[in-house]
């Protein structure tokens, strides 16, 4: 397997855009991820023109296909899909993932190892974990025994479940809170924690059991492959818990004597949705 050529990114860009061209050769009987169109040909200039400038920007060295590790995408990814719509997302990773393949079909070798050849399927599957729209009934029956089990298995994963069951956020905002603790929790409330779309949740209380973890945290986050793994043992998703938490917080307000509709309006804004009905649908997948 060799590298691509060129003393630098622009160039090797440049290099692997050549060795994927297939213009005008028939596909016909062939298994092949080469490029061959011109509306392809511009979504994989612009991967590998993303991917390189990323790489540029974290100072990072070396042949730009053996930069390909597990580590180096996931922080790739990370920063590439923010403010991305679940499905742009998706589809950017199969894409990237096709392109990879195409390389190595060319003989360009790419670092991931064989145990990691289904990391692209992993990160679609999370994607469709934290997404909004979750078909079956997700509603977490032993939620704390699990929290609990969590915590034994791999304690900064309890940290984020419980977070989350907690504050009812998402996956992606519990990490932000726990990389960043001082500038959202300020004497028992979490503030200016922005969520989905840009929108800032309310402010909202957090129990001084959550706080005291949170702030006295020394363990590393997980990146969020492991911790789709770890709730995998379980049969769970991160966005269960957003689930379980509407649903818990939904009956909490109304054993406490208000409406139906006053209380969805208080848990919407607690999910930090701007309507009821979405509420609904929470509801409806938790019955």
């Amino acid at each position: 397997m060799a590298n691509l050529k060129g003393g630098n990114f622009q160039k090797q860009v440049k290099d692997a855009f050549h060795r994927l061209e297939a213009f005008g050769v028939g596909r016909i009987g062939k298994e092949d991820n080469l490029t061959h169109s011109d509306k392809l040909a511009e979504k994989r200039e612009m991967y590998l023109k993303d991917v390189a400038n990323h790489f540029i920007a974290e100072n990072i060295e070396g042949k730009l296909n053996s930069l390909f590790t597990k580590e180096n995408l996931d922080k790739f990814f990370d920063e590439r899909f923010e403010n991305l719509s679940d499905k742009t997302q998706e589809n950017y990773l199969r894409g990237f993932s096709s392109m990879l393949k195409g390389l190595e079909q060319q003989n360009i070798h790419i670092p991931l190892h064989l145990e990691d050849k289904g990391y692209f399927d992993d990160k679609v599957a999370q994607i469709k974990d934290q997404s909004e729209v979750i078909i079956e009934n997700r509603y977490i029956d032993n939620v704390q025994d699990v929290i609990s089990n969590l915590y034994e298995d791999r304690a900064i994963s309890g940290l984020l479940a419980q977070t989350q069951l907690e504050l009812s956020i998402r996956q992606a905002e519990a990490y932000e809170l726990l990389q960043n603790p001082s500038q959202y929790i300020d004497n028992g409330i979490v503030s200016n924690l922005v969520g989905k779309g840009n929108h800032y949740y309310e402010p909202k209380s957090i129990s001084f059991e959550l706080e005291q973890k949170i702030l006295n945290n020394s363990d590393a986050l997980v990146d969020k492959s492991t911790y789709y793994k770890d709730l995998q043992k379980y049969n769970i998703t991160s966005h269960d818990f957003r689930f379980t938490s509407a649903r818990d917080k939904y009956e909490e307000k109304i054993r406490s004597g208000i409406s139906e509709r006053e209380a969805k309006l208080q848990v919407s804004e607690i999910l930090n949705h701007k309507r009821a009905a979405i509420t609904d649908y929470y509801l409806s997948r938790t019955n």
